[in-house]
């Protein structure tokens, strides 16, 4: 992508820090694309689903993006849904599921109203998945409220496999390989069995039955690390359901090239000694590596050449702005226990041993854990393994120790 030029100004900026943005170069993500490329063609006969998982700002977004455009390019009918807090009872999650198996429906049978002119299919799914009034090329269905042979409800995994199975018929109607359900932002799903609400287990038992059956469906969950613990709780069978895909910092020359293909592109140069500086500050993570490049980018305008003395010289301007852009609000968010904690995890880097952690705040485990526990509700903590601690934020830490008067 090379960035448009402005008569007074030069090239515009190429880098795109931001929430799910595309970056100007789509660094260290080939393999796993051509892993999702393959997992299509294997649909249905060798139905995969896919568990992206990985720190805040390292591009999990982005790829579920291209992940659903790869699938729609071969035709697939794709689903996209940024989860909330507010699925995580079995009624709420249920409206939702369904409201995304009535848009896949709507998808495929306005190519089926436009090629065939037959609403049979789209009938029958629609009055299964609920009231509406919708207009498919010209021609208007009024569906009635779901209803059901025996005039009981139906158990709630039955309903939602159903509406699973329609939404499949139609895609198959109108000549689509298959349904996609892209869900980001999915460790806020879990299971609460104190409350007797099981929306995660209920929807991973309902997409295993509908792929047993050899229904085209495919499933990708995107979220923070604690997700893949949230699966295994729901259904101990999770993780061989999915594909695990576990985005981390860039790998060399990838981080290198995240930063200077944009530059290059736009008609600039950079020195050298400033690429192994951000390669240092940023520590490869992709949304690090586009804030550095896009402050630098501004400060150094117009010159030609990005050099050493300008990275010196602007370095702490940019740290402050990162402080203020990444780190802070989430700081803001805990309570003054909880930064002792966060405090001690920071003393040993990025990643601290338990033990370490409750010498450091020196609070007994009965007053611990309850600590680490909202701090992983917040997203900012998760276990990497039994006994350890580390941050769901890249460089955290060195936020922390950057600025040790904030915890």
């Amino acid at each position: 992508m090379i960035p448009q030029k402005n008569d007074h100004f030069g090239p515009t900026n190429p880098f795109r820090p931001g929430m799910g943005l595309d970056p100007p170069y789509l660094a260290d993500r080939a393999a796993q694309l051509d892993r999702f490329d393959k997992y299509l063609t294997g649909f249905p006969t060798f139905p995969r689903n896919v568990r992206l998982t990985g720190l805040r700002g390292v591009g999990k977004t982005v790829l579920l993006q291209h992940y659903a455009a790869a699938a729609e390019a071969r035709g697939w009918v794709v689903v996209r849904r940024e989860c909330s807090e507010h699925l995580q009872t079995e009624s709420t999650f249920a409206l939702a599921l369904v409201e995304d198996c009535r848009s896949a429906v709507e998808h495929s049978s306005r190519n089926l109203a436009f090629r065939q002119r037959s609403s049979v299919a789209v009938r029958r799914a629609l009055d299964l998945l609920g009231g509406l009034t919708v207009t498919l090329e010209g021609v208007t269905l009024a569906v009635k409220p779901p209803t059901f042979a025996t005039g009981q409800p139906a158990m709630l995994e039955d309903r939602l496999f159903q509406a699973l199975e329609l939404a499949c018929e139609g895609a198959a109607a109108g000549h689509h390989p298959g349904v996609l359900f892209c869900y980001d932002e999915a460790q806020v799903l879990s299971d609460t069995p104190r409350r007797r609400q099981f929306p995660l287990g209920i929807f991973l038992a309902s997409v295993a039955r509908a792929q047993r059956l050899g229904l085209a469906v495919m499933l990708v969950v995107c979220g923070l690390p604690t997700l893949t613990d949230n699966l295994a709780r729901a259904k101990s069978y999770s993780e061989r359901m999915f594909q695990a895909e576990l985005l981390d910092a860039l790998r060399p020359p990838e981080d290198v090239l995240a930063f200077t293909r944009p530059i290059q592109a736009a008609g600039r140069s950079v020195d050298t000694g400033v690429v192994e500086s951000v390669r240092r500050d940023t520590g490869g993570y992709p949304f690090h590596i586009q804030f550095f490049g896009a402050l630098l980018w501004e400060a150094c305008s117009p010159s030609a050449t990005i050099t050493n003395s300008d990275f010196e010289r602007h370095r702490p301007t940019i740290l402050r702005a990162l402080d203020g852009a990444f780190f802070d609000a989430r700081l803001a968010r805990t309570s003054g226990l909880e930064r002792r904690v966060l405090g001690a995890v920071a003393a040993g880097g990025e990643v601290a041993s338990l033990q370490s952690v409750r010498e450091g705040v020196n609070l007994p485990n009965r007053r611990m854990q309850p600590l680490i526990a909202e701090l992983e509700t917040k997203g900012l903590l998760y276990r990497p393994e039994r006994g350890r601690l580390a941050f769901t934020v890249p460089l955290f830490g060195d936020y922390l120790r950057r600025n040790r008067g904030a915890a």
